[in-house]
């Protein structure tokens, strides 16, 4: 027998971060991703007669007026239909709720993997911590690791925030090697969805007994156009969106040893690929439905609104702020910046748009406090740190105005109506439950001050809900008062 008979060769492909890019674009003239055209890529590439792998690194949901509408089920129904042989979840796979994520996971005909979430109390991970699969007689082992960053999703929901836990990854990439050494695979590679900055730091700690041979990696939306290597692990991801796809070409010996590889970052376009005609079926059927629900103008503006950054005082940032507080007619609304997903809006808004804009229902609560609690609150929110983005950065209704020294972020004044605040007034306070959850590090408030000095009441479980029934009788939205928080 020759030495080339002895080899066997296997397609890797991976894909990460698609986050509903679901239908194609035109780039330079030419179609350019979405999974009609993904897909046909990966069966052109089955039907060849290549042993192919295809293995998604998290963050499919979130991002498409589909996935949306459906919470999830027509992209796992979308997901199914790319006949993956793995899935590892992302942080936004939990964005409809941990408990959902239970039920879509039944609906996925491909094993979803994640090692590092466990149930506290019964010490038990919720998901499948690995995946085998076999090609050329080689069994693949894929080891799924998620990001510590979910438990702050995990954390809005009620009951399961306290029950479940995202333990480091090094930690239970060992605890899987230890549960397997005496089932080792062919192959080893970790599925991440770390994060290109914690794949190189995991690569540094790895023990070479695991013999792990590559880490495919999403989170960071990182397009490579070569691996990154660390520690002599391989580590590659593939950007974000569906017009492009990793690719491995690996060459194995006949004891099933990895003896090359190659990698590259192919496009998904109509010059690589042609379209499934069974994906643009499903997703013409789903595009239809929503088309029809979600095209319809909510509200005009009287021109373009913008909002070009997290840390700053924004036309939206301003204008929604103002909105939210006038349909919770609280004194004062604080409004994230990082709600808002639109770079720009308007002046026609459609369901759609606000949908895109705003991706995730909120809860919405009061606070009431005194005067002098606030001063302290408005300190807090807008201390150095925040400006410099370690933190969230908050915005707030136009009644008020703040003015903080350039150098050093000091807070100099403070009005409410051209007036300052009277320190034993009672003023109300609005808040998103992100907020609210996050109020130590957030808000400076502490436990032990609730129920004493701020009192607490829920106004809303779906901001949602409230704004879409504000835009029914209010047709036109105008921002008024800008330039309400400035550094001088």
């Amino acid at each position: 027998m020759s030495r080339e008979n002895t080899r066997q060769q296997v397609v890797l492909l991976h894909s990460n971060d698609i986050h509903g890019d679901f239908a194609e674009t035109v780039r330079d003239g030419i179609r350019t991703g979405g999974l009609p055209l993904l897909s046909g890529l990966l069966q052109e590439i089955r039907h060849s007669g290549e042993e192919m792998i295809y293995a998604i690194a998290g963050d499919m949901f979130m991002g498409s007026i589909i996935d949306r509408e459906y919470r999830g089920l027509s992209t796992i129904k979308l997901t199914n239909a790319l006949e993956p042989d793995v899935f590892e979840i992302g942080n936004h796979e939990v964005d409809y709720g941990l408990s959902h994520l239970l039920f879509l996971e039944k609906c996925a005909g491909f094993p979803v993997i994640c090692a590092n979430m466990y149930i506290k109390e019964l010490n038990r991970r919720l998901f499948l911590p690995y995946a085998d699969v076999v090609r050329a007689g080689i069994r693949f082992r894929f080891i799924g690791l998620l990001t510590e960053s979910i438990a702050d999703r995990i954390r809005q929901e009620e009951l399961v925030d306290t029950a479940v836990s995202v333990r480091p990854a090094a930690a239970e990439l060992a605890k899987v090697f230890e549960e397997t050494a005496e089932d080792p695979a062919d192959v080893t590679i970790v599925l991440s969805h770390l994060g290109i900055e914690e794949d190189k730091q995991l690569a540094e700690v790895l023990d070479p007994a695991w013999n792990v041979s590559f880490i495919i990696g999403g989170h960071s939306h990182t397009f490579l156009r070569e691996p990154v290597v660390v520690n002599g692990i391989p580590i590659v991801q593939a950007g974000t969106g569906s017009g492009q796809i990793g690719r491995f070409d690996l060459t194995f010996d006949k004891r099933h040893r990895l003896s090359d590889w190659t990698w590259q970052l192919m496009s998904v376009n109509e010059q690589t690929s042609v379209e499934d005609p069974l994906m643009t079926f499903y997703h013409d059927r789903f595009q239809a439905e929503t088309d029809r629900k979600y095209d319809q103008t909510l509200f005009t503006m009287p021109c373009e609104y913008t909002h070009p950054g997290f840390h700053r005082e924004t036309q939206l940032g301003d204008l929604f702020a103002d909105i939210y507080q006038a349909i919770f007619r609280t004194d004062i609304f604080f409004l994230s910046t990082n709600v808002i997903w639109a770079k720009r809006l308007g002046p026609a808004v459609t369901r759609r748009d606000l949908m895109l804009s705003f991706p995730y229902e909120n809860e919405v609560f009061e606070m009431s406090m005194s005067g002098e609690r606030l001063m302290r609150l408005i300190r807090h929110v807008y201390r150095k740190e925040a400006w410099e983005g370690a933190n969230i950065f908050f915005l707030f209704s136009g009644a008020w105005k703040i003015r903080v020294r350039a150098e050093d972020k000091e807070l100099l004044d403070v009005s409410f109506e051209d007036r300052a605040p009277v320190y034993d007034r009672t003023y109300t306070v609005g808040i998103t439950g992100y907020a609210w959850k996050n109020r130590q590090l957030f808000l400076g408030i502490g436990e032990e001050e609730i129920g004493d000095s701020i009192r607490l009441r829920q106004l809303a479980a779906n901001d949602r809900e409230a704004m879409e029934q504000y835009f029914a009788s209010c047709t036109q939205v105008i921002l008024h008062r800008e330039g309400r928080l400035t550094a001088q």
